[in-house]
């Protein structure tokens, strides 16, 4: 019995061993089978994070590479560890082969002849966390020719794992530059502002050298629409709001609009302004860009052109009257010379002495008269051909007054007394003496052939370095509508009275090529003064 239990019990630990084993065995499978389990799970999410990764990194490269600044990605020892395309374009170089190598290897910052990059790059070990390129600063290739101008930045970043970084961005600005300076020259020469116009603060930002050329203050170089009109001329405002108003609103206008603006300096200035728009919104345009131009220079030629037209036009209708006029001037003393002359010379007529004398001196003063028409038409035409010659000397001014003073009394009427109003010193000039004497000639004639009665006066003051040589009458003076006209050629302020209307215009030219001036003073009914302000000695001559 004691065998057969002994038996029994020895077979049932058999079978718990048998047993246990087994699920021992089953827990190890499972356990290996979980363990298998977690492991492809780790490998795939390893997996999908390494591939979420590399398509970061992609992205992260492929944006890179799309934007159209260069950036390199540095270490602190300046070790490039990523460029991009615009990088390596710029800097005429592979990506591939810069990547890993040292930035002092594949190129320099220069800035006013001295390479900067080293300084740079100490100063962000400094706790500087950027640092902007200085103006004027070129990047030169250390392998290559590349050079170009350059605008940049270095700056601090972090990484994973506090991993610590440098970006360098850069732009090549050489074609930037280019046109800015060419632009700014162009607009500074010719005078040219550009503006535009925030249609939604309703305000004007205007290019800075604008203010300054008004002499104005700049503030912050805006102009509201209130303040802007206040510069405006009032006889301007209605046709500047009438165009703004317009384009504003979408009808485009083409044609310049030109208006007067108020300079600092209280002055009224002519500008000339046109516009486009910045895109189109959805009712109106969405900005104003346009530029303004001083046009005042313009102006001043279009007004210098019209007077010069208006002035032609003037003298070309003198030149017809002087024209019409000469036939008559010339044959009126040649009537006289030749009929006088054919009395004397006919041999069945007599005339006492008294007679043939006063025949005689008329032929003389109709000679005169002629060879004065003739001097004066020969000296329009030198002036016109400029070849008038002129023999500049020094000349006592009181003798050639006396001088001129007694040939002229034989042309004096009798109720007309010629004077001579000298200082008590006499005065030497440097002046051409013949063409001087002519001028006065001419104006003592003019106040003789005037002056009915009264009296002529001739003299001179000195005023320091000039002398004011004057001719003074009490003829009957000339009219204040006439008296602006009275130097102009062809010009005659009294068509009855003899004469071409060149003396005074010829007087006028010679004195302003002597280096002075002639002016007239008159009053109708109490006679004229012709002034000459004459240097007494002028360099130059």
């Amino acid at each position: 019995m004691i065998d057969q239990i002994n038996l029994f019990t020895g077979d049932a630990s058999i079978q718990y061993s048998i047993t246990l084993n087994i699920i021992l065995l089953a827990a190890i499978v499972i356990l290996t089978l979980i363990f298998y389990l977690i492991a492809r799970k780790r490998k795939y999410e390893r997996l999908v994070k390494e591939k979420q990764l590399d398509t970061q990194q992609k992205f992260a490269r492929e944006l890179l590479d799309s934007v159209p600044a260069g950036f390199i990605l540095l270490t602190p020892n300046g070790t490039i560890k990523q460029v991009n395309r615009q990088a390596a374009t710029e800097l005429g170089v592979q990506k591939q082969d810069i990547r890993d190598k040292n930035i002092r290897e594949v190129f320099s910052i220069f800035h006013e002849n001295l390479n900067i990059l080293d300084k740079l790059l100490s100063l962000l070990q400094k706790d500087e966390q950027e640092v902007t390129l200085p103006p004027d600063t070129f990047i030169h290739g250390a392998t290559n020719a590349i050079s170009f101008l350059v605008k940049g930045y270095f700056k601090n970043v972090t990484g994973e794992e506090d991993s610590n970084y440098i970006i360098f961005t850069f732009r090549n600005v050489v074609t930037e530059l280019t046109q800015e300076y060419v632009l700014n020259m162009a607009l500074h020469r010719t005078k040219i502002f550009p503006w535009s116009y925030d249609i939604k603060c309703n305000l004007m930002i205007i290019d800075p050298r604008y203010f300054e050329y008004l002499g104005i203050p700049a503030g912050d170089c805006t102009l509201t629409n209130e303040q802007f009109a206040q510069m405006v001329h009032p006889n301007d405002i209605e046709g500047v709001i009438t165009a703004l108003t317009l384009t504003v609103h979408g009808s485009l206008i083409e044609t310049p609009v030109s208006y007067r603006l108020r300079r600092g300096d209280g002055q009224w200035e002519w500008f000339e302004a046109q516009s486009t728009y910045l895109g189109q919104g959805t009712q109106t345009p969405f900005r104003l860009v346009g530029v303004c131009m001083s046009t005042q220079e313009h102006k001043k030629i279009e007004e210098e052109l019209t007077k010069a037209r208006d002035k032609a036009q003037q003298s070309d209708k003198l030149k017809s009257a002087f024209l019409a006029n000469m036939s008559h001037e010339i044959r009126t003393p040649l009537n006289a010379i030749v009929g006088f002359s054919n009395l004397l010379v006919d041999g069945d007529m007599s005339f006492q002495k008294e007679e043939i004398k006063e025949f005689l001196s008329l032929i003389y003063l109709n000679c005169e008269q002629l060879l004065a028409l003739i001097s004066d038409i020969l000296d329009l035409s030198k002036i016109e051909s400029n070849t008038m010659v002129f023999n500049i000397t020094e000349q006592p001014l009181t003798p050639l007054l006396q001088n001129i003073l007694r040939a002229q009394q034989i042309n004096v009427p009798q109720e007309v007394e010629l004077l001579l109003d000298l200082p008590a010193t006499d005065t030497i000039i440097t002046t051409d003496p013949l063409r001087l004497k002519q001028v006065i000639n001419n104006l003592i004639n003019n106040a003789i052939k005037f002056t009915s009665k009264g009296a002529v006066t001739l003299g001179y003051k000195q005023n320091n370095d000039q002398v004011s040589i004057f001719v003074k009458d009490t003829g009957s003076g000339i009219d204040e509508d006439k008296i602006n006209r009275i130097f102009e050629r062809f010009y005659k302020g009294d068509n009855f009275v003899q004469g071409t209307g060149l003396g005074l215009a010829i007087s006028h030219t010679i004195i302003e090529h002597l280096k002075g001036t002639i002016t007239v003073t008159s009053k109708v009914g109490e006679g004229s003064c012709f002034t000459i302000q004459h240097p007494v000695k002028k360099m130059g001559y």
